[in-house]
């Protein structure tokens, strides 16, 4: 952008003209009245792109947009942003103002099996800037997808149309159009297990408190972790190790008479207690925080991770006192050392 005095006299001048351009053309509009207001987009109401105008030569600059998930991609997240070149002499050659973003369509397509772009029920959610604007950013918009209810998934795209003008007589001089393209997989869309079914006497309640603790372990062969002394600890001494498969997926094993489960919390809709490393429980804990079904307490458990917790039981196990109870999750792994051993730092709460 050109940082010229008159220029920006100039380019503050073009702002009020096209602002009184846009009140003019809305009569029952009211210029004191917010204008950032949430907006919800269906793309089944916005055309699919096929007659959308481009201007071949134009000073919009898209900068590379993105689309992330949450863990089960019931959420997307836009980010991306686009900036005018005012240096731009073949864009500006008609014109010595600078040019300014005058207004934006955003359009939610699913791509169909033949790669065509159709209807889709999603929706955008996202607060539309006030134009004219000299920057466009999509974070800051919250341009976002919440479909809880699994309505759709495969291949999508959303098209960012843009207009701008350094010209206020003629709000959409310039057009250009940018596109996020993202998948939601067919695992997104798959119903919400069935929560899981507890005997009596699998349904543990308890008010005994746990209390949060570090340590470090490692997949070696030859030691295990100690819940009495949070360390790693000769196998003889530990009450459980960890193991990693030639890809790195790890397992977690009880020794010496202790027994492993992952917990239940995160086999029903209720999203607020899928307690990980991430996403702790509040203080103090219970036990109660970690449902688990003890006829389903085992040697081991498969793919150990920061995502959920695994529950230890130990002989002297005991609900109402809290003894010989843990609850343990992963934090990090470090790479493999030159004899294939993995530094491992976990969370795990105990009495």
């Amino acid at each position: 952008m050109k940082y010229d005095i008159l220029k920006s006299v100039s380019l503050l001048a073009l702002f009020a003209a096209f602002t009184t351009v846009m009140f003019a053309c809305d009569n029952g509009s009211d210029p004191s009245a917010p204008v950032r207001t949430p907006t919800e987009s269906s793309s089944s109401a916005a055309p699919l792109m096929s007659s959308i105008p481009v201007t071949e030569v134009s000073p919009i600059r898209f900068q590379q947009a993105s689309c992330k998930p949450n863990a089960d991609e019931t959420i997307f997240y836009f980010n991306g942003s686009a900036i005018l070149d005012g240096w731009d002499t073949t864009a500006n050659a008609d014109s010595e103002n600078d040019p300014f973003f005058t207004g934006m369509t955003l359009t939610l397509a699913h791509v169909n099996e033949l790669g065509q772009n159709e209807q889709t029920p999603l929706q955008l959610t996202y607060t539309m800037p006030s134009f004219p604007q000299d920057a466009i950013n999509l974070g800051q918009m919250g341009v976002s997808i919440v479909d809880t209810a699994k309505t759709q998934c495969g291949p999508f795209k959303l098209f960012v149309v843009l207009n701008a003008t350094n010209d206020p007589a003629i709000p959409d001089k310039f057009i250009s159009v940018d596109s996020v393209e993202f998948v939601r997989s067919e695992e997104a869309c798959m119903p919400d297990p069935e929560p899981v079914s507890s005997s009596a006497a699998d349904i543990i309640v308890s008010d005994a408190e746990l209390n949060q603790y570090t340590g470090q372990m490692s997949t070696s062969l030859t030691y295990g972790f100690s819940f009495t002394t949070g360390t790693e600890v000769p196998m003889a001494e530990a009450q459980i190790r960890v193991q990693a498969d030639e890809a790195g997926t790890l397992s977690l094993y009880g020794v010496n008479g202790y027994r492993v489960v992952k917990y239940n919390n995160d086999r029903d809709k209720n999203f607020d207690d899928d307690y990980g490393s991430k996403y702790l429980p509040p203080t103090p804990a219970h036990i109660s925080d970690f449902r688990f079904t003890e006829s389903k307490l085992a040697e081991s458990t498969e793919k150990f991770d920061i995502d959920f917790f695994v529950v230890v039981v130990g002989p002297a196990f005991n609900a109402d006192t809290g003894d010989d109870f843990y609850a343990i999750t992963l934090a990090d792994k470090s790479v493999p050392d030159g004899n294939g051993v993995r530094t491992l730092s976990v969370i795990y709460y105990k009495k």
